[in-house]
């Protein structure tokens, strides 16, 4: 399986665990929604069954709703039409709470309508209480027309989540999996990744060192055999087929290494001012056995100022030897146009090819470490996928720009855009 299909797997998974995650939170609002409800249910049935016990209001009990009220969510009044004595209200209270499963932290306070105030506060915690009363806190005051018992339940929230703590704990254990799901699946398409990337190299480095090792071979058969020396046009060719094997060898191994530094230790440079156009005339001429080879049409359009800029001598070099070498290698009759001007403060490179072209869906990922474009037989196209890759780091740490126009079939052209200082 391609990491392509890994990806979309990937994709699909997220999304899933993402909706997961929703409908987890979406049910624990609802249910917190759903206690609260029960919260309020509990206390008024325990606030009925205070009526009952006491008999301590004139109104029936299908009127009892009628004399509860909820100014907010942790406050309940309701009315008194006589006072009864303070432990009994409290007890008979408190065990009303306790019969309809009402454990939380509450507050207890008397009005009196007569003397327009609390006769008492009295504060009662639950026996496992993590929130002592602060003293200093006193409940607010409604007045009323008639006497009422004031119900302040100050730790409501945290009792109604500690209700849920099930519901909470399974939900985090959930979210752990699927967030332990992800990385996983995560580090699986890393690893799968890394694993083609390092299938891909190695067929890349045995493919393209492969024919040149070949071709050396042959070529010291052939020239280590006394005969040849009756043959000296034959010697000069294979001699020169050897030399031109041997310099793409070195170039190869030369982008592996660069890479491999650079990836170390990072882009060391030493600026100066520097003639592109003579870099440009040195990676023509260094190409002269690949151009000699495919009998390649090199035309040089440059400004005619040689205008210097400040680079990297050495490593814009192997830039602009990267995209000429790539110009050469794709085309079948290759004619390389290589272009500069100068202009508002940057210095632009043109080289424009007539070779196989680059589909659009290929065109962005040209610069990454290893890639090549897809051919069907991965064996078509010469290259380690590096070339391009090391380009891309060059350009960018001159703060330049390089961008690629191409048509299939048609040809392909790069530009490389670099600031004069």
């Amino acid at each position: 399986m391609r990491s392509s299909t890994i990806k979309w797997i990937i994709l699909l998974s997220t999304i899933v665990i993402g909706l997961l995650v929703v409908a987890q939170l979406f049910w624990l609002n609802k249910i917190y929604n759903f206690e609260q409800k029960e919260f309020n249910t509990s206390v008024v049935k325990s606030i009925k069954g205070f009526y009952e016990v006491l008999q301590i209001t004139h109104s029936n009990a299908g009127h009892l709703q009628n004399l509860i009220e909820q100014p907010n969510a942790n406050t309940f009044l309701f009315r008194l039409d006589s006072i009864p004595p303070k432990d009994s209200l409290i007890g008979n209270l408190v065990a009303n709470l306790e019969d309809f499963g009402v454990f939380a932290d509450c507050k207890i306070a008397l009005y009196s309508n007569h003397l327009h105030k609390f006769i008492f506060q009295e504060y009662l915690p639950t026996a496992a209480t993590k929130h002592p009363w602060n003293e200093g806190e006193k409940l607010p005051l409604y007045n009323k027309g008639y006497s009422y018992v004031q119900l302040y339940f100050p730790h409501r929230s945290q009792y109604i989540l500690n209700e849920m703590s099930w519901w909470i704990t399974s939900s985090i254990l959930l979210l752990i999996i699927l967030v332990a799901l992800g990385f996983s699946m995560f580090h699986l398409f890393r690893q799968k990744f890394l694993n083609e990337i390092q299938h891909d190299f190695i067929q890349n480095v045995t493919h393209e060192f492969q024919t040149p090792l070949t071709t050396l071979t042959v070529g010291l058969d052939i020239i280590s055999k006394p005969s040849i020396i009756q043959h000296p046009e034959k010697l000069e060719k294979y001699t020169r087929l050897m030399q031109g094997q041997t310099a793409y060898l070195k170039h190869h191994i030369d982008n592996l290494m660069r890479v491999l530094k650079t990836e170390a230790d990072g882009l060391v440079m030493q600026k100066e001012m520097m003639s592109p156009n003579e870099l440009i005339k040195n990676a023509v001429t260094q190409l002269y056995a690949a151009i000699e080879e495919k009998q390649a049409i090199i035309q040089l359009k440059l400004e005619e100022a040689n205008e210097t800029i400040l680079i990297d001598s050495s490593s814009m070099y192997v830039a602009i030897l990267n995209v000429i070498s790539n110009a050469i290698k794709y085309s079948k009759n290759p004619l390389v146009i290589i272009t500069t001007t100068m202009a508002n403060g940057m210095y632009r490179i043109s080289v424009k090819d007539n070779g196989i072209g680059i589909a659009e869906q290929y065109q962005q990922k040209l610069f990454k470490k290893f890639y090549r474009v897809p051919t069907g037989d991965i064996h078509n196209v010469k290259g380690l996928g590096l070339g391009l890759y090391f380009v891309k780091k060059v350009v960018t740490a001159h703060k330049g720009t390089i961008t690629i126009k191409s048509i299939e079939g048609i040809g392909t052209e790069f530009i490389i855009e670099l600031p004069k200082q």
